[in-house]
């Protein structure tokens, strides 16, 4: 008898990661592993880890082992202070939003960004897992929540990456809103994801200055999407299911 092996879809998701209080974290970690482990037997690389331990490869330092690229990590280590800082913050932010709580647990390895070349923080698909944080991050609490939840939805949408590709090989390069050059239709999805996250956090948390963030996020946000939607011949299913949806939360 032939046993049929069903493949995930997208809409096993049951949205996306900060907008949608229903998103199944949980079902795209099991994912991610075990495509991990495959990808791991593969190269020769899984060691005595078996199938019933593939959760070890949501580990950031075998997500990093498995599926680096080849852009070198501008990293250093965090001071413990800092470390804390970071710890204290996402518990905050956690016991404000309930429903975040276990995005804001992924297994991430919080770095220094150095030389920060001028960003306050980053991550890449190539450091899978890996949040790097400038040291003006850290001016505030308030400007340390922003990082994170900047860093952590970009974080969060690399791993449905891995699974449904948003955009296909060999893509234009696009300009974010801000200028910024050489960006694939993927990367512009991902700015456009952050901006409906900080708007869901401000919009619940409040602050000074939250109303003028929310509308500074909503118009670069929808920016993004005009600049996805002029390349939508480029974009995937995934990718134009992920459009329709962020256009729906900006």
């Amino acid at each position: 008898m032939t046993v049929q092996v069903r493949v995930p879809v997208l809409g096993d998701l049951h949205g996306m990661p900060f907008l949608d209080d229903e998103f199944a974290g949980r079902r795209l970690l099991a994912i991610i592993a075990a495509a991990r482990h495959g990808a791991a037997q593969r190269q020769g690389l899984a060691g005595g880890v078996s199938r019933q331990q593939a959760e070890a490869w949501l580990a950031p330092a075998r997500a990093y082992l498995v599926n680096a690229g080849p852009t070198p990590m501008p990293a250093q280590p965090l001071r413990s202070a800092r470390k804390q800082q970071v710890t204290d913050v996402l518990a905050g932010l956690a016991a404000g939003m309930p429903s975040w709580a276990p995005l804001l647990r992924l297994p991430v390895r919080y770095a220094r960004l150095h030389p920060s070349g001028g960003a306050i923080s980053a991550s890449s698909r190539d450091w899978p897992q890996h949040v790097l944080l400038a040291d003006d991050a850290f001016a505030s609490d308030a400007e340390l929540r922003e990082q994170l939840v900047h860093e952590l939805a970009h974080q969060w949408l690399y791993l449905i990456e891995d699974i449904w590709p948003l955009d296909r090989p060999g893509s234009a390069r696009l300009a974010l809103p801000s200028g910024t050059n050489g960006r694939a239709p993927a990367e512009v999805l991902g700015a456009a994801h952050v901006a409906a996250a900080l708007i869901r956090m401000y919009a619940a948390v409040g602050g000074p200055g939250a109303s003028s963030r929310i509308s500074t996020l909503t118009a670069y946000g929808k920016g993004c999407l005009d600049v996805a939607q002029a390349a939508s011949p480029d974009l995937t299913d995934a990718g134009i299911m992920i459009a329709q949806r962020l256009k729906e939360a900006l």
